[in-house]
């Protein structure tokens, strides 16, 4: 008897399981020594629940000897033995082979299905293509997700398994450092002391201003992260930064226009839409810079650009966004007030 599915574990362990947590009953299998007539009134007797991807061969001991392509199975002469049409040249797996060496010969392979044998070479069952499909998927987005939260400083592969304290010393050094970036923040804020008291219209739209640039900052990290840094040429790297720093134009263009816009409205004047133009503008095209920037650099210093460039890019694009703005609010405010 061939065994029925197993239940998939629900952990990202899954993948380092044994294939037996994934294979399905073959009931597509015939004996060798069956003629072609045989073959397909044993077939028509059996209640297959599952595509017809493959005919696998099997002999007396139900060792797997090849595979029967349809074509030969339905246009062969009836009498002619099933061993004289196989194909022997298969690709196989065994049973101690974890789910993600499966998938990795699926991969190269590019076949519909994987036959699963045991040490002596008896047919077990097989993994599918859509099997394949959905482990792929499932390992794709587990990445993505890791990779996210990475990003922002946050090691989610052993999560489960994190104390208190150990989740503490890990989340609390990439909050020190957004403290630090608010801190620069207050800093530059407060030099500026002078300039908020006159001119109001700043410290309403500063939130907006901030939240813009930091969006900016992750969406290029995200692009910059998402690629393979050792694939990559300096020629290719230099032109994924020009593109980014033109889409970062485009969007402060219109979100600036946006804003600016909503400015006038407000009763700020036409300096008081200049000035939010300009810095809208301006820190978008920083934090896009910057986001894409940093990848680059951490992996230059032999670091992981995937784990806490988040932080590091968000400090970078407050800081110059505040900057940015009072300053260009004491240029062109200033003087109207």
């Amino acid at each position: 008897m061939l065994p029925t599915r197993a239940r998939k574990p629900s952990s990202d362990s899954a993948l380092a399981t044994p294939v037996l947590h994934g294979l399905r009953v073959v009931q597509t299998a015939v004996n060798q020594n069956q003629t072609i007539r045989e073959a397909l009134a044993d077939l028509r007797t059996r209640a297959i629940d599952h595509p017809v991807v493959y005919v696998y061969a099997v002999d007396d001991d139900d060792r797997l000897v090849g595979q029967v392509p349809t074509k030969a199975l339905l246009f062969s002469p009836p009498d002619v033995l099933v061993r004289d049409v196989m194909r022997g040249d298969l690709t196989t797996i065994n049973l101690e082979m974890s789910m993600d060496e499966a998938l990795g010969v699926f991969a190269r392979r590019r076949l519909l299905a994987l036959p699963v044998v045991d040490h002596d070479g008896r047919l077990i069952g097989a993994i599918d293509v859509e099997h394949y499909a959905r482990e792929s998927l499932e390992k794709a987005e587990r990445a993505r997700v890791r990779q996210v939260f990475q990003t922002l400083g946050l090691d989610v592969e052993h999560a489960e398994d994190l104390t208190a304290w150990e989740g503490f010393r890990m989340r609390m050094p990439w909050l020190l450092c957004n403290i630090g970036g608010g801190i620069l923040c207050a800093i530059v804020a407060w030099l500026f002391g002078e300039l908020l008291e006159k001119v109001v219209l700043l410290a309403f739209f500063l939130p907006l201003v901030l939240t813009l640039g930091e969006s900016v900052a992750m969406q290029a990290l995200t692009i910059a992260v998402g690629t393979d840094p050792d694939r990559r040429t300096m020629k290719m790297a230099l032109r994924g930064m020009r593109v980014e720093a033109a889409t970062a134009v485009l969007l402060g263009i219109v979100s600036g226009g946006l804003v600016a816009g909503v400015s006038l409205l407000w009763g700020g004047g036409a300096a008081g839409a200049t000035t939010m133009f300009a810095a809208v503008a301006c820190s978008m095209v920083f934090a896009a810079v910057a986001g894409g920037t940093i990848p680059l650099a951490l992996h230059a210093f032999k670091l992981d650009p995937s784990v806490a460039a988040g932080p590091v890019a968000l400090v970078l694009a407050d800081t110059a966004t505040t900057a940015i703005y009072f300053t260009l609010g004491l240029l062109i405010l200033m003087p109207a007030a």
